[in-house]
């Protein structure tokens, strides 16, 4: 449900109603109270609720929506800003819902936008979702990819002050990335992924003139990734690269920092960008915006984001279970 202060439970509510149940069982991670008020809220009659206080209860809960609560974290929430509160339920809900996930009990994890304020306030060492994510996953290597309007965008980067990415840029990650970034796509897109890769600096150093990146960080990484078999480009100028993946010649590109590659996602699809995280072992995906606090609680948030985000995991988990079908 993301935290309980922000537009989560709003998107929660409209998601239910939006998307037929049928078919498959929704574990909601959070407060069912809150879920029925931000429906009410939306004027959206949900399917009925069943709530559970153990993950294992949900499997004999036949009803198409089941609530898991966490009692432990209160029902006291401070809407529309950041609170201790709401980043503890925030966090507990999500390590139940991955615990869920590792056990079995479900097949995919979406997660509604929490606050890293909040998370901050209640004590958490982690910036964010996705590093507390690999956290729970067993200190999992990951990477965020953006996916939206065609484009498919993996960060090298992610949220670092600009002045320090050309530091935090090196071989041994650059090769992670692509590694991670391949494996994932072979898994959900094509036996052979194409992948470009933008450079660092304007015109992708315009070798050597406008920065050494290119040629001693960047070019010799992807040579030694094409010699193991992963079909990624030369340091691209990120103004062509998606571009010429919008044009079908690559499955997804790899930004050198966050601005760089999310300015190309969300101009195409600032409603319905998807984030996913690459490395984890299990499927995870989100909205690609914020707790949004300045509009929480008052029926104005839009849903396409996380529509989109609970859809893709639906796809992304029906693929998966094909696949591990087909091979067992």
């Amino acid at each position: 449900m993301g935290d309980p202060g922000g537009v989560g439970p709003e998107l929660v509510a409209c998601v239910l109603r939006e998307l037929s149940v049928a078919g498959f069982q929704a574990l909601v991670f959070g407060s069912a109270e809150l879920l029925r008020e931000a429906a009410n809220l939306r004027q959206l009659e949900l399917p009925p609720l069943v709530t559970v206080q153990q993950v294992e209860e949900a499997g004999a809960a036949e009803h198409p929506v089941v609530v898991v609560e966490a009692p432990e974290v209160g029902s006291e929430f401070v809407r529309g800003r950041a609170h201790p509160a709401n980043g503890r339920a925030a966090l507990r809900w999500i390590e139940l819902a991955t615990q869920a996930v590792l056990g079995g009990a479900a097949d995919a994890l979406v997660t509604a936008p929490i606050s890293k304020d909040a998370i901050r306030a209640a004590g958490s060492p982690f910036p964010g979702h996705t590093e507390y994510l690999a956290s729970l996953c067993g200190n999992a290597e990951v990477r965020m990819m953006l996916e939206g309007g065609g484009l498919r965008v993996v960060l090298e980067t992610i949220h670092v002050p600009l002045a320090d990415v050309p530091k935090l840029i090196s071989r041994e990650h650059l090769r992670r990335t692509l590694e991670i970034a391949h494996t994932w796509a072979q898994e959900y897109l094509t036996p052979t992924p194409r992948i470009g890769v933008c450079g660092l600096n304007p015109h992708a150093g315009e070798n050597g003139h406008f920065g050494s990146e290119e040629l001693e960080i960047i070019g010799p990484t992807v040579a030694e990734a094409r010699d193991k078999g992963i079909a990624a480009s030369d340091p691209l100028p990120a103004d062509t690269a998606f571009y010429r993946a919008l044009r079908g010649e690559f499955d997804l590109v790899v930004a050198m920092y966050h601005d760089q590659g999310l300015v190309a996602v969300k101009t195409l699809a600032f409603e319905t960008g998807v984030n996913i995280t690459l490395g984890l072992p299990i499927i995870r995906t989100s909205p690609d915006h914020g707790t949004a606090f300045d509009i929480a609680w008052q029926g104005r948030a839009q849903s396409s984001s996380m529509t989109a985000a609970v859809r893709r995991a639906i796809e992304l988990a029906e693929q998966r279970r094909a696949s591990r079908q087909k091979c067992g």
